[in-house]
């Protein structure tokens, strides 16, 4: 759907103003100019092309045509980014070290990357641990690359036992579909972490809206932590309304990290990202209301709050 609406400007016009009569909203030429200007930004491929590329780190990834991004970092690496972007900023590490059993939500299968990798280095602490791993994806791969050598026993065991299995300790469930609607199917789950990996928020918005976020963090345990690439101020604010502590994790393949939070950690943001998520019109939420909003729809009612926020804030200014 991005694709199409990026290639076609035309379609983009058509549905914010589809969306303006839904909702019996009204905007100016201007102000709906803003919009789409905005919108366009959001949607534009941020790697061209698709396909099966190598990554720094000699690993490989997939570029995905429709939402125009990698599955991994091309200049981190694919199994470096499931490592220091998820797995170790996760603390599943240090809890394994002492605990029998780690639980471990997964947003975004994917490849099946960051649950070999997860699995693989949990075992590589210890041995013994038990590992639940919940994982949603909207739909699987027809061929996909296996990970590095070291990798691999780990990950076919999970794409040959797929979509759940009980095996050598290791319990893995796979939920295939909306993630919005597979949620509601989900009863009884502690986990220990939450790894959010789904394509970018600005792309794939409806696995980052404060809804969605409120429901996947629920799986939380009252020490568990929420671990993701992202720094977007849209995911950051949602984290806060949620009322849930931040830090940042290292920057890892680019210039700024990912998101660790909590409501045990300790909140540890730099001045500037604190100023950033009170005073910038992007610090705002994604918003879908009954978990079933069109991801276009989202980011339209998105951009025309920041429009809304950007004008309010000249306005005090002036």
């Amino acid at each position: 759907m991005f694709s199409t609406l990026t290639k076609r400007g035309q379609l983009l016009e058509e549905e914010l103003e589809r969306f303006l009569a839904e909702k019996g909203y009204c905007l100016e030429e201007e102000q709906k100019r803003e919009v789409l200007k905005i919108l366009r930004v959001f949607l534009k491929p941020s790697v061209e092309g698709g396909g099966w590329v190598s990554t720094k780190d000699g690993s490989f990834t997939l570029i995905d045509k429709n939402y125009g991004e990698p599955y991994h970092s091309l200049t981190a690496g694919a199994i470096t980014e499931c490592i220091k972007k998820f797995v170790e900023p996760s603390e599943v590490l240090y809890r394994a070290e002492k605990e029998k059993l780690i639980t471990v939500v997964d947003v975004g299968f994917g490849l099946g990357y960051n649950a070999a990798v997860l699995l693989k280095k949990l075992r590589d602490i210890n041995k013994k641990v038990e590992v639940h791993i919940l994982s949603f994806e909207k739909r699987l791969l027809d061929e996909v690359l296996p990970p590095p050598e070291e990798y691999k026993p780990y990950w076919l065991m999970l794409w040959e036992n797929l979509p759940e299995f009980q095996k050598d300790g290791i319990h893995f469930k796979l939920l295939l579909g909306d993630a919005r609607k597979k949620i509601k199917e989900v009863v009884n789950f502690g986990a220990d972490a939450i790894l959010h990996d789904a394509f970018s928020p600005y792309k794939n918005p409806e696995l980052w809206s404060l809804e969605f976020l409120k429901e996947i963090t629920k799986l939380l345990k009252p020490d568990g932590v929420w671990v993701s690439y992202t720094s977007s101020l849209a995911v950051r604010k949602a984290l806060k309304t949620l009322g849930f502590n931040l830090q940042n994790t290292k920057a890892v393949g680019r210039k700024t990290g990912g998101t660790k939070a909590g409501i045990s950690i300790e909140e540890r943001l730099t001045e500037t990202d604190l100023r950033k998520l009170s005073t910038s019109p992007y610090a705002i939420p994604f918003l879908d209301p009954s978990l079933d909003r069109k991801p276009i729809h989202i980011l339209i009612d998105y951009s025309i709050r920041v429009v809304y926020n950007r004008r309010q804030t000249k306005e005090v200014g002036s």
